[in-house]
């Protein structure tokens, strides 16, 4: 089976298709390990997610996913998020529940646009899942105007090629980055789009 490459004409199928995700919920509070004025979570959307995982695999650019724990784990906003088959999701560095619902619902969304995906196209195949390409900041790097003006809310154009390598931004953010840049940046950074 092939895939495609979802672009943004499947916006129209996603009101089409209800949430496979309805919410998740808060089902641990945890000192996190690394900071004492941080907490981490544990969640649950009480949905076996199985075959959507490789679909945010290769949609983020660092995830990594491991078949054996059927797991995805990917940095967030200096949050590292696990998801599991059987529903579980963690989440650790976090501020606090507020801050913790917040990043809960972003991965809600990121759940129900690879359900779409994998409605739409099928989950991937192991071929497909193990040709994702490693993104490079500094490749990334090349592709910008470097005029490091600080607008996309990083200091730099190398910072900003860092945030779109771990998917915390896209393209569209950079003021000065014409039609084919983000084009280009678009495929390197996102294998598929969900």
């Amino acid at each position: 089976m092939t895939h495609e490459k979802a672009g943004s004409r499947g916006s129209f199928i996603k009101l089409l298709i209800p949430p496979r995700v309805r919410e998740v919920k808060i089902t641990e509070v945890l000192p996190c390990l690394a900071a004492e004025d941080r907490i981490r979570i544990v969640g649950n959307t009480g949905e076996k997610l199985s075959d959507i995982l490789p679909v945010i695999y290769l949609y983020i650019p660092q995830a990594t996913y491991s078949r054996e724990s059927d797991s995805v784990s990917f940095m967030f906003e200096e949050h590292l998020i696990t998801i599991f088959g059987e529903g579980k999701i963690t989440a650790t560095n976090l501020k606090d529940r507020d801050e913790a619902m917040r990043i809960l619902n972003y991965v809600k969304d990121l759940l129900n646009r690879a359900a779409v995906y994998v409605i739409r196209y099928g989950t991937p195949t192991p071929e497909f899942i193990s040709s994702k390409p490693k993104v490079n900041p500094i490749e990334i790097n090349k592709i910008l105007p470097k005029k490091d003006c600080g607008e996309c809310g990083a200091s730099t154009c190398y910072g900003f090629a860092v945030k779109l390598a771990l998917g915390e931004c896209e393209p569209s953010q950079c003021l000065y980055l014409d039609a084919n840049g983000r084009k280009e940046l678009q495929k390197k950074i996102h294998f598929i789009r969900i």
